[in-house]
């Protein structure tokens, strides 16, 4: 398959495991040279409930001897996850197709992020999977990693109780100091008539 210059028609013509199989394509003008291309994915929760965010942090950095050419990462949101926001700190990312487009990535670029901020919509698992690409010979044949989180359905009723308890009404039940006089009290004229005899 020819990949255009853009390398959007990689993920829009194929389904995340056809990318996967194809995770490295070797250009004929870098067939000499060689990066070791290191992919991270990871959530800042682990359990959510439904409405709650969770943001994932997605990295690469190279860690070979040449700059990787063309570097995207294919990251598409699994269903029950709502779009809310993202950053990067190298190139440029589509919600709408999951493309991370790098581009070049030199071993001084150290690790470059992208920060993707959802909403969880749904309850269940959620596994976040990310496959990463270059046109560079990729000496680290791990080029997939996945993330897992759970979101839980809220508890209303545990919320309903606590309302119900805050907003219950204190009854008056006497007065309390004199309650403590007559115990003082009452224990010191025990004292005082043991104290005479």
């Amino acid at each position: 398959m020819e990949i255009d210059d853009g390398g959007d028609e990689l993920a829009l013509s194929q389904e995340p495991d056809e990318i996967l199989s194809e995770s490295f394509v070797v250009a004929e003008s870098d067939s000499n040279s060689s990066a070791y291309l290191v992919l991270d994915n990871d959530a800042d929760k682990e359990n959510i409930e439904i409405g709650e965010e969770v943001v994932w942090e997605v990295s690469v950095i190279n860690l070979g001897n040449d700059t990787a050419k063309n570097v995207k990462v294919y990251d598409q949101l699994p269903d029950g996850l709502e779009y809310v926001s993202h950053t990067t700190t190298k190139g440029t990312f589509n919600p709408d197709t999951g493309i991370w487009l790098i581009g070049d990535l030199a071993v001084s670029d150290g690790e470059v992020f992208l920060h993707i901020t959802t909403k969880a919509v749904a309850v269940g698992e959620m596994i976040n999977k990310a496959y990463l690409t270059t046109d560079s010979l990729n000496l680290n044949n791990e080029t997939y990693e996945e993330e897992e989180i759970d979101v839980e359905d809220s508890d209303d009723d545990d919320k309903d109780v606590s309302k119900s308890i805050a907003s219950a009404k204190m009854v008056p039940a006497g007065n309390p100091l004199a309650l403590i006089l007559l115990s003082v009290f009452g224990v010191f004229t025990a004292s005082f008539k043991k104290f005479k005899r």
